[in-house]
């Protein structure tokens, strides 16, 4: 009976192995590698992340766009249901395009919108969360970054003299300043939705 020498070269992903005959004269019987899947995921800069870690993201970020698909919806249905919007799918596209929320919603501080108006505000704030600090998720280098320049931007608003951020973004230049890639509070819009519905409601008392 022959013997054989099994022969392993074993790396962080690989196996290499060779089998040898060692009976009469050595030959190889048997050779080849086995290559496995690293166990991590890579980011753009090569750092290593587990697959469950960018499974969990994936799956919180199909979670979350769930969840605002389902706040949206929610929210067209009692604005419909307020005569807040129009019925037509159609009109509130064309009520989108049409009505420049940022003015609307420092004009309605002062004075009466109409409701179609109210409700596009009211729809474009829903658009936006801001940063409210939850300590089970994202990590505090990152949160300490949200907090400084939500902060830094609520500094802005106060020395411009304005009282709500949609009434400062209302004055900037879009094309020197964007209004998208600003980090906000959800303080700064929970405040702003109580000013504009304290003063529109002076106007439409039966509806809001």
């Amino acid at each position: 009976m022959n013997s054989y020498t099994l022969g392993l070269d074993i790396g962080s992903n690989s196996i290499g192995w060779a089998l040898i005959s060692e009976g009469g004269k050595k030959s190889i019987a048997g050779i080849g590698v086995r290559v496995f899947p690293e166990g991590v995921d890579r980011d753009t800069k090569g750092l290593e992340k587990s697959k469950n870690a960018t499974r969990r993201e994936a799956r919180g970020a199909r979670r979350n766009r769930q969840r605002s698909h389902t706040r949206r919806k929610k929210l067209v249905k009692q604005l419909r249901e307020a005569a807040l919007l129009p019925d037509k799918d159609t009109d509130i596209e064309e009520l989108l395009k049409s009505k420049e929320p940022y003015i609307l919603r420092a004009k309605g501080l002062d004075d009466r919108l109409e409701l179609f108006e109210f409700g596009r505000v009211l729809y474009h704030i829903n658009q936006r969360r801001g940063f409210k600090s939850n300590r089970k998720s994202g990590e505090r280098k990152e949160e300490g970054k949200v907090q400084k320049e939500a902060g830094d931007l609520q500094n802005k608003i106060d020395e411009a003299g304005c009282r709500t951020l949609g009434e400062y973004f209302s004055k900037l230049d879009p094309e020197a300043e964007r209004y998208r890639g600003h980090y906000t509070f959800r303080s700064m819009y929970a405040d702003e939705f109580n000013k504009l519905w304290e003063k529109q409601a002076e106007f439409y008392p039966k509806v809001l």
